[in-house]
């Protein structure tokens, strides 16, 4: 066994980034706003969604493919709203399944209130909890990551709550629902839930150009001095986006790997399409990381 290994059976095994220029990992897949890269549709949903939010408008919709950065957004949409006296913000990572009675009792949970057994008792408590807030000047805003799952009767149980007014007349909550492109199929079958939605946004794949600007924001994201020259040289960017398909997720994993790699080569100083190439050729299975 070669020296190397031996040290990695001894110890945890925690990569030399200071080599990168970085302070911090640049490339991981968890769902950070720190690191959200704003493409220019990122840019229009965030700023069409902010600005039905702050409007008092009530449902707001983002549809994206896996990968696309969905969840992240929803945590940037929480963490903004979170800190500020005004907003009252929860984030449901998942609904539950089916039910509207277990998705209000989740909502309440997420905004530290009683869960009750019976659905008027829940909507009752919910509806209680809005009229107060709405006196002491603060907006409820409730996100939910997923929203393709919600069923029929969960999409009925939120128009219920959509439909409750503040004392001044306004929307007296806020809502967010960011899921897959089966979002808008199962909208489609509620139509009185549908009605109600006030903006919808969409997030696409990357172009070629938006992912070298993300893999540099990224690193800059991390602590990389503007003034070092570039980890990733112009030819690296092509094959990353051919492989990744311009999928946000897809290119941090990929980056994450090609970074660790160049780590354990010490005569490299970028990562250029050949190195590129060369990985993808002999590590395909790289991507099992992320399943």
């Amino acid at each position: 066994m070669s020296d190397f290994l031996l040290d990695l059976d001894m110890e945890k095994y925690s990569p030399d980034w200071d080599r990168l220029g970085v302070v911090v990992p640049p490339f991981t897949i968890e769902a950070d706003p720190r690191f959200m890269y704003l493409s220019t549709e990122t840019r229009r949903a965030l700023s069409k969604v902010s600005y039905m939010v702050e409007a008092g408008q009530g449902a707001s919709v983002i549809v994206g493919e896996i990968g696309t950065g969905k969840t992240t957004l929803a945590s940037w949409f929480h963490s903004r709203y979170d800190r500020r006296p005004d907003f009252a913000a929860a984030k449901i990572d998942e609904p539950p399944k089916k039910s509207g009675l277990l998705l209000l009792r989740r909502i309440a949970a997420e905004l530290g209130l009683r869960t009750r057994r019976a659905t008027e008792d829940q909507l009752n408590e919910l509806r209680a909890f809005l009229v107060e807030q709405s006196e002491h000047g603060v907006l409820p805003l409730i996100i939910i990551d997923e929203a393709h799952e919600l069923s029929p009767e969960q999409f009925a149980e939120l128009r219920r709550l959509l439909n409750f007014r503040d004392p001044t007349g306004g929307k007296a909550y806020q809502l967010v629902l960011l899921g897959r492109p089966e979002l808008d199929i199962n909208l489609r079958s509620s139509p009185d839930f549908n009605d109600r939605v006030a903006t919808r946004s969409s997030l696409d794949p990357l172009t070629p150009d938006d992912t070298k600007s993300l893999i540099e924001y990224r690193l800059l994201a991390a602590g990389l001095d503007a003034k070092r020259g570039p980890l990733f040289t112009d030819d690296a960017v092509l094959p990353i986006w051919r492989e990744t398909r311009g999928y946000p997720r897809s290119i941090c994993l990929l980056c994450l790997h090609l970074c660790l790699e160049f780590l354990t080569q010490d005569t490299l100083t970028q990562i250029d399409a050949e190195f590129v190439s060369a990985f993808l050729e002999q590590q395909r299975d790289y991507r099992r990381a992320g399943e």
